[in-house]
């Protein structure tokens, strides 16, 4: 199989958090979304999340210094 495809149309997810259970969609421009999957290559989904989290991270840390 591809990726965390689970072959029945579910994929897993790294971590014991529960995945929501509405996606979250965002439309990138054609440069960074041929960035984002030549780099993510198969693990498409992981790496998105696993930016999201460092970019929450930062956010909070800066919050937390303000």
């Amino acid at each position: 199989m591809k990726g965390n495809r689970t072959g029945k149309g579910y994929y897993q997810v790294q971590g014991k958090e529960p995945v929501a259970k509405k996606p979250l969609t965002v439309k990138l421009p054609v440069s960074m979304d041929e960035a984002v999957r030549e780099i993510a290559g198969d693990n498409l989904a992981n790496w998105v999340r696993e930016a999201i989290a460092a970019k929450l991270a930062t956010e909070q840390q800066q919050e937390k210094s303000a």
